[in-house]
């Protein structure tokens, strides 16, 4: 999955690459697919998220964000833990692998 601090949706010119946009914006195709899986909890919020076009293409306001993270429907919590499984197994793992020899640079006084 592409990072989603550099996601190269269409929209990423525009829209803010945060928590908003893995939930609602992001065009991953594994993404996409997560939220045709779960359309129930996006339709009573967003009657712009067909099943064929899984993400949205215009703003949303705050307040909608919170009432659709607010829902009282057990099957969020499910969408969100897959959801950051995939944005954890997407991140670049490889600066974390690397040794980062502050020791050599920066001798401990």
């Amino acid at each position: 999955m592409q990072s989603h601090e550099r996601c190269e949706a269409p929209l990423a010119s525009w829209s803010v690459q945060n928590e908003v946009h893995a939930l609602l914006f992001c065009q991953d195709h594994r993404v996409c697919e997560l939220r045709k899986h779960f359309p129930f909890l996006f339709l009573p919020f967003f009657e712009d998220f067909p099943a064929a076009q899984p993400f949205l293409l215009q703003q949303v306001n705050n307040q909608l964000v919170h009432d659709f993270l607010s829902q009282q429907n057990t099957r969020l919590i499910l969408f969100l833990s897959e959801l950051m499984d995939l944005c954890v197994a997407g991140r670049d793992q490889s600066a974390n692998d690397q040794p980062s020899n502050l020791a050599e640079d920066h001798p401990i006084m």
